[in-house]
């Protein structure tokens, strides 16, 4: 198992750097880009009239994401604003609204987790 873990870290940094030094990822054989660097500000690239939403543990704004998601319209776009650290806070700019759906710091990536989830229940995907 954790020679499993090693070569997944192996290759996520391998991806990391290749990111920060030619702005890009290319699939394998291909010429297609799977991932490149976008310029500020980000919110150029999000769909017009979108609700952005931001996550941050320090909003007063304490929300369960499950019953947020299936309130939230279904005919505007939602767009989750979640930063990569577990301190600090996100640009305000990027969001509209600011909720926190714990009462404890989560990782990103449980963060996002929350929130497919909810969006899998909204959607009835299996």
């Amino acid at each position: 198992a954790w020679e499993c873990v090693c070569v997944l870290f192996t290759i996520f940094s391998y991806l990391t750097v290749q990111l920060l030094q030619k702005l890009s990822i290319t699939a394998v054989g291909k010429r297609e880009k799977l991932l490149r660097v976008i310029k500020n500000p980000v919110t150029q690239y999000l769909p017009i009239n979108s609700r952005r939403i931001g996550l941050s543990h320090s909003s007063d704004k304490l929300v369960n994401i499950n019953q947020y998601v299936a309130s939230a319209v279904s005919d505007a776009d939602i767009v989750f604003v979640v930063g990569a650290m577990a301190h600090g806070k996100i640009d305000k700019e990027y969001a509209n609204d600011f909720i926190s759906i714990s009462g404890f710091p989560l990782s990103a990536a449980y963060c996002i987790a929350m929130i497919t989830t909810a969006l899998e229940a909204k959607y009835n995907i299996l």
